[in-house]
């Protein structure tokens, strides 16, 4: 009986090990780029404490290499060395484009059925995507999010997000509460394979006038 408890609660450590292991992050925040202060986004994939990932420095940019702990991350991109403390609610950089230490925080990962998507009042050019969530239905505003791909770099910018309704859909969100919270990245659904641009749509022909 002893044994059985003890193989028991290894076989639970090491599915809470491995849960751990394997994760995705995204953060939002702020940099200098050449002495210009921008908004960056940073998309984590870790996986048994390395991580792989993009950072947007205007553009995405690879991340090289890194390590990651319960509360932060460092790693290189662009030439450049990064630093994120979560309980400090820092991003520390230095490199080329500048060096310094700036706000940064991590986003909330909520998924569900993408059910809705209306106009905010008030013609603010934000949108409102209803997604169920759990059984509840959550408000989140949408404006231009990135598109974090299945394969290949993200998109800077996201403005087709109604091509997802009626889809499962993950999105990464700030300032999360029980209803509401603003859309900072989208990630690519399976099966998709969105491109950059929108197809173009096929032009009508118009029928022929009759010849006397």
């Amino acid at each position: 009986m002893k044994r059985s408890a003890i193989r028991l609660g290894v076989i639970v450590i090491l599915a809470a090990a491995e849960s751990y292991g394997q994760e995705r992050r995204v953060y939002e925040g702020v940099v200098d780029l050449k002495q210009k202060t921008i908004g960056t986004v940073v998309l984590l994939e870790i996986a048994e404490g390395s991580l792989k990932g993009w950072v947007r420095l205007q553009k995405f940019v690879p991340i090289e290499g890194g390590s990651a702990s319960a509360n932060g991350a460092e790693f290189r991109a662009g030439g450049n060395r990064y630093e994120i403390d979560e309980r400090k609610g820092k991003i520390s950089y230095s490199g080329p484009d500048g060096e310094g230490s700036r706000f940064v925080q991590r986003l909330e990962r909520l998924s569900g059925r993408f059910e809705e998507l209306s106009e905010e009042s008030g013609f603010s050019g934000v949108n409102i995507a209803a997604i169920e969530v759990r059984g509840r239905r959550r408000d989140l505003r949408v404006g231009r999010p990135a598109l974090w791909k299945q394969d290949g770099p993200p998109f800077e910018t996201f403005e087709r997000i109604e091509e997802m309704l009626g889809k499962e859909i993950a999105v990464w969100v700030a300032g999360a509460n029980e209803r509401t919270g603003r859309v900072v990245a989208v990630e690519e659904p399976e099966g998709m394979n969105i491109p950059l641009k929108a197809p173009k749509k096929p032009k009508e022909t118009q029928p022929k006038k009759p010849t006397r």
